[in-house]
């Protein structure tokens, strides 16, 4: 236990439980694909077709990003599974949590440390403050506020989490400022638009929605697939 993550908790988690509306509010936010992942992949779509016109350097700020996101969202798994474990505030006696109405407590067993969404939204957020940096802190506020503050107030993560993960983020958005690792990166994307601009989109479509919904139908069939084979890993030992 630290005393920034023990502050900011204490305070935060003062305001349980004083209110059913204004809980199941906060939930239905946190719960929300469409007001998580849907915004932000709005004004991601947005600034594409807004800054449609040559030179194309703003959209290759865009693609980096979507790149550099899942980087760095694998980066942080890797974290995860190499820095300590450390139990969810909700789950952690130390804290005397008090759950919030209409949490269900349902969330990944998995380290909460780095916050994943923090590292996809404070990605996105950078790149778009590369392309305008209105756009940008329109983003950063909305990955704070309504993305990681409602993650801290249902006891899914503690601050120095949403601060680990926006680092990464951050900084894996920033490595877009090498040149030739933007190009190397966008290049065969945009060439591919250029030439094949139904299929560019399909897959675009295809890769935002799964952003949008922050990969839930992928998390569903690795689930699944998880159970199949355990399940045939019992029938044959």
């Amino acid at each position: 236990m630290n005393r920034f993550d023990y502050a900011i908790i204490h305070f935060l988690n003062a305001f349980a439980h004083r209110s059913l509306t204004f809980d199941a509010l906060i939930v239905l936010i946190e719960e929300s694909n469409f007001l998580k992942g849907g915004i932000a992949l709005s004004l991601f779509w947005w600034a594409w077709f807004r800054y449609d016109k040559p030179p194309s350097t703003k959209r290759e700020f865009l693609l980096f990003a979507f790149v550099s996101s899942s980087f760095a969202l694998l980066l942080g798994r890797a974290f995860a599974l190499w820095i300590p474990f450390r139990e969810r505030p909700l789950r952690n006696p130390q804290y005397n949590f008090q759950i919030p109405y209409t949490v269900t407590g349902s969330v990944h067993s998995w380290n909460s440390a780095p916050s994943d969404h923090a590292v996809l939204f404070f990605c996105l957020a950078t790149a778009l403050w590369m392309v305008s940096w209105r756009l940008g802190i329109l983003a950063a506020c909305h990955a704070f506020f309504l993305v990681c503050l409602p993650r801290i107030y249902v006891g899914y993560h503690y601050p120095t989490d949403i601060v680990a993960g926006a680092l990464l983020g951050i900084g894996a958005a920033f490595l877009c400022r090498f040149t030739w690792l933007r190009k190397i990166t966008t290049q065969p994307a945009l060439r591919w638009l250029e030439k094949h601009p139904a299929s560019f989109y399909a897959f675009a479509f295809g890769w935002t929605f799964e952003v949008a919904e922050l990969f839930e139908s992928l998390l569903t069939f690795q689930g699944f697939f998880r159970r199949t084979l355990g399940a045939v890993l019992r029938l044959h030992l």
